[in-house]
């Protein structure tokens, strides 16, 4: 047999068992739902937080012991507006934003307990926190909610 027909022979045995051994390999899979959203931080910045608007050194949230993708803080807020950058220094990141913009924190909670993730802040959705007072705030990166819960005055 000439050495042509022979590495033919291969390379089309090769290719049958390929594509038998991928036979298996065929199906499917969907995932419904939002996936967790896999970070190591957390932040906040805007009017309402202790840092203001610095990007560069926003008010942190501490990751729970139980589950590192669900983040709170406990601590003041004045009234005005935040969001949440998922690292510190960069305004063209991605930010974890309400889904409507001017989504209410007050005495009475929140608003709406869920929240969406945006790419270069557009849109520049914010929450609007209405009482000042502190307040604790808990983001479930796993299920995508958000709680807010005040304490005092």
């Amino acid at each position: 047999m000439k050495p042509i027909y022979k590495f033919l022979s291969m390379a089309m045995l090769f290719v049958a068992v390929t594509l038998a051994s991928c036979e298996g390999e065929k199906d499917l899979v969907v995932i419904e739902g939002n996936l967790p959203i896999k970070t190591e931080t957390l932040y906040m910045v805007g009017d309402a937080t202790p840092a203001g608007w610095n990007i560069d050194a926003p008010t942190a949230f501490t990751p729970s012991q139980e589950d590192p993708l669900v983040f709170s803080y406990e601590g003041p807020l004045n009234t005005g507006e935040l969001k949440c950058p998922l690292k510190t220094g960069n305004w063209g990141g991605v930010f974890v934003m309400p889904v409507n913009n001017g989504c209410k924190i007050s005495k009475s909670g929140i608003d709406d307990t869920t929240f969406s993730l945006m790419p270069t802040g557009n849109p520049d959705n914010k929450w609007k926190v209405e009482d000042a007072g502190t307040y604790k705030l808990v983001f479930d990166l796993r299920n995508w909610t958000v709680s807010a819960t005040y304490i005092s005055e």
